[in-house]
């Protein structure tokens, strides 16, 4: 009788659980799909469940042991986004995992809960950041002392605006669409005002935090790696974005330029 049959039941069940649950959190934070599947798999490994299949897309995880009496979990994704702290934190902890077979259930367990509640920055020091990011795009546009201090603060109050709807709606497309009519809006405003030349440079500037070019790169990855399934939804996700970005900016320019207004 292998390893595997001297499991009970109870300690197989735990073991798929805390693979589920490693599994899980690094959907959430960004981390990409073949990633996800293979430390679900060492983990499971490392304590002998050898004949154990892994699925996983943007949305699910499902684990299940291939034997005909094996059991499987599933588990949805609900929200999703990019914190590259916590998926560092989760390859480390899956390191000890596999290599300390002395780490208990309940202790790693203990870890995971952890990682999940570990604070990353600020949020006003990434809503800065994320200003001067914007601002210091400008400048490759040939932007102007003006423009850099106009994209930094509209870049920030356009981020507060899609974290704020996201936090209601958790529809990511109609965040972005909101936040960009917001950039164009005040692109024009500014621009009819005198206070800018042309709002071109503020408006590409403010709409850098937008663009989904993490959720595009994750998503051909995905494809090279050979998860058709889970690259297709990631390039579409990223689309959908583009093309929310497109239409909010699109749809206030056209309105401008209607009414009188020079790009």
């Amino acid at each position: 009788m292998d390893r595997e049959n001297n499991i009970d039941q109870h300690g197989k069940k735990n073991i798929f659980r805390l693979a589920l649950f490693t599994g899980e959190l690094m959907l959430r934070n960004g981390a990409e799909t073949y990633r996800v599947e293979d430390t679900i798999l060492r983990i499971c490994n490392s304590r002998g469940f050898k004949h154990v299949n892994v699925f996983t897309s943007p949305t699910v995880i499902i684990i299940s042991d291939e034997r005909f009496d094996g059991i499987t979990f599933m588990k949805t994704i609900k929200n999703r986004g990019i914190n590259i702290n916590k998926i560092d934190l989760l390859n480390a902890f899956s390191r000890e995992f596999v290599s300390n077979k002395d780490l208990s259930i309940e202790d790693a367990l203990i870890q995971l809960k952890g990682i999940e509640k570990a604070k990353s920055y600020n949020q006003w020091v990434v809503y800065i950041g994320t200003g001067l990011g914007s601002a210091c795009f400008s400048v490759l546009l040939g932007c102007t002392v003006v423009d850099f201090l106009f994209t930094y603060i509209t870049s920030i109050f356009a981020v507060i605006i899609f974290d704020k709807i996201f936090s209601i709606s958790s529809i990511p497309s109609f965040s972005t669409l909101a936040a960009s009519i917001f950039i164009a809006v005040v692109g024009v405003s500014l621009s009819s005002l005198g206070l800018l030349s042309q709002p071109n440079t503020l408006i590409v500037g403010s709409i850098m935090p937008l663009l989904p070019g993490v959720s595009l790169i994750k998503g051909l990855r995905d494809l090279i790696s050979g998860d058709l399934i889970s690259g297709v939804a990631r390039a579409f996700d990223a689309a959908l974005t583009a093309t929310a970005i497109a239409v909010g900016v699109g749809f206030v320019l056209e309105v401008w330029l209607r009414l009188g207004g020079i790009l």
